[in-house]
């Protein structure tokens, strides 16, 4: 069982459902990246690197794209999502919309 589908075990189902739709948009975006676990957290990693983690929290949900600058390249595209320098807080309801997710993973793959 890898990091991700370990994590999403632990997890309410329709928590791990919303999760996973993420990690497999990011797979369609960087088809080479693997499940692995950085800074305590399961991700995608990507050539050795973070690529991107998605975690369950208090309020709803965290993505880290493991750095600020793609935080600050899509903050224009995430629609007024809490950010902070390396992630952005997201609800079921409130979904990062699918091109900033893009431009987050997409850096991250590039960079």
């Amino acid at each position: 069982m890898t990091e991700i589908e370990s994590y999403l075990e632990s997890l309410a189902p329709e928590d791990a459902e919303v999760i996973r739709s993420y990690y497999a948009r990011a797979l369609e975006l960087a088809p080479a990246a693997t499940s692995g676990s950085k800074y305590s957290m399961a991700c995608l990693t990507y050539r050795g690197r973070g690529l991107i983690a998605i975690i369950r929290t208090e309020a709803g949900f965290s993505m880290f794209p493991f750095g600020s600058e793609p935080v600050a390249l899509a903050r224009p595209l995430l629609e007024g999502l809490p950010t902070t320098r390396g992630g952005v807080q997201f609800t079921a309801e409130r979904p990062v919309p699918d091109a900033a997710f893009g431009l987050m993973v997409e850096w991250s793959r590039d960079h």
